[in-house]
């Protein structure tokens, strides 16, 4: 008799389990190769990945739905929390330049100015052409207004030590910022679906959210992270810290730094986002000019693989996520509100803000233009649907996956055609000019000490 199992195809026959261990190591195996691919011009490894899982889930494998509510849209929701948090440490110990108003001009402007602009255009659009409620309008435009620190990396700045140009540092510094400037009118969107208005006019709880989500939560996530940081560094560069100890443990200590100032920052209602951001640049201020700066070299290097092991996971949820059916019912207004997002208004209010900024008109341009999507936006409608119930979030989530893919594909290729060659070679911070100076992980494969890089640290 014969067995019905032997007309099944050979891929479902097999455990979904074992199927997806040998994707992931397929995938991870994957970024190895990123540095050698990467030199040609139509190389876009986000891209790759997400067709990828477009592909695993159009042969049947299950993926996490959020709209499924529930696990799958908590572990959806702390996934990208991770790869944000993580990026966000590796943009603050990347970018060299000291901040200031006259460092970081642009991205004050982007932040001040841009980034409202943005969330006004997207919510009215939302609102009125889409016609989606006023809480999931306001909660769309949140979740699209920042750039995104983990997908704009390839348009960032370098390892530290590197050669940054302003637009690099523009960028890294205004995706390692406007989470602070963000997460206020999520805040207000879970709020506004939940209390709703009381009659007319500014609602009881405006003055509430304006002090406490807005005020409060954005200054205490800069200060407890800058303490955070400041303690830390100082443990990390003493005698007995792991930059005196030859680095060996680089990885552990920026995981370690990160989910500090994470914790502590959430401990006390504060945006975490901003904390970590703030204190990786509190270490970078403490080893900016001494022996210990090399140090940071490993500590970003550490940040940047597991900042990509994360993504390239859930690149391939994102790409599962919309082969199983995430845009099967959008709609016309909904895609043209993607296409606006993406071409029209993030440009447009980029450009405004620039205006009166001593600058290359090519490099006002760069900058405006690269405001990109992605996992910052994930982890916004995430969050926001796991703390209140949204009527319409189906069609946030469908907006928001139109946006994402647009802006991976667009920005992904342009940024291989748009930046000069000076620009592209501090695209791959992973990529050593001299041997000599490898990560420390590699040394320690080879069961060798870590470059004399660190060890000049020693006091």
């Amino acid at each position: 008799m014969n067995n019905p199992m032997d007309d099944m195809p050979f891929l479902l026959q097999l455990d979904p389990r074992d199927i997806f261990y040998t994707i992931i190591g397929v995938a991870l195996l994957g970024l190895t190769l990123q540095p050698a691919l990467s030199q040609y011009r139509f190389t876009n490894f986000p891209l790759f990945y997400i067709v990828i899982g477009i592909g695993l889930a159009l042969i049947g494998l299950p993926a996490l739905d959020p709209l499924d509510g529930g696990l799958s849209a908590m572990v959806i929701e702390h996934a990208s929390e991770l790869i944000v948090i993580i990026s966000l440490a590796g943009a603050g110990l990347a970018i060299d330049t000291k901040e200031s108003w006259r460092n970081w001009q642009a991205s004050f402007r982007l932040l001040l100015v841009s980034m409202p602009l943005t969330i006004l255009a997207v919510f009215l659009l939302a609102f009125y052409l889409v016609g989606m409620p006023w809480a999931s309008a306001m909660l769309l435009a949140a979740a699209l207004a920042p750039t995104d620190p983990v997908l704009a990396r390839s348009i960032q700045v370098g390892p530290p030590g590197k050669k940054e140009t302003p637009m690099q540092v523009a960028l890294t510094a205004e995706a390692g910022l406007n989470d602070g400037l963000a997460f206020p009118f999520v805040y207000l969107a879970i709020t506004a679906a939940t209390l709703g208005f009381a009659g007319s006019g500014f609602p009881d709880w405006g003055w509430s959210w304006l002090g406490y989500d807005f005020f409060y939560r954005v200054v205490a996530g800069w200060l407890i992270g800058y303490g955070c940081g400041h303690v830390i560094s100082r443990i990390v560069f003493s005698r007995f810290g792991d930059a005196r100890q030859g680095a060996w443990n680089s990885i552990i200590v920026v995981l370690a730094a990160t989910l500090i100032a994470y914790g502590v920052a959430e401990s006390f209602d504060a945006y975490g986002f901003l904390s970590v951001f703030a204190s990786a640049r509190a270490g970078r201020a403490n080893s900016r000019g001494t022996d210990g700066e090399s140090y940071e070299k490993y500590i970003h290097h550490g940040a940047d693989q597991l900042e990509s092991i994360l993504l390239a996971l859930l690149l391939l949820w994102f790409g599962m996520f919309v082969g199983a059916g995430a845009l099967d019912s959008i709609g016309w207004a909904e895609i043209a509100l993607a296409v606006l997002i993406v071409l029209i208004i993030r440009p447009a209010s980029g450009l405004l803000s620039l205006i009166g900024y001593s600058c290359e008109n090519l490099e006002r341009i760069k900058v405006a233009f690269f405001g990109i999507r992605g996992m910052g936006t994930v982890f916004y409608i995430a969050y926001a649907q796991n703390h209140a119930d949204f009527d319409g979030i189906e069609t946030v989530w469908r907006v928001a996956a139109a946006t994402i893919l647009l802006s991976i594909v667009l920005h992904g290729f342009a940024a291989n055609f748009v930046l000069d060659d000076g620009e592209e070679d501090e695209e791959h911070p992973h990529k050593a000019d001299d041997p000599d100076e490898a990560p420390a992980s590699r040394d320690a494969l080879d069961g060798k000490r870590p470059s004399d890089g660190v060890a000049a640290a020693r006091p």
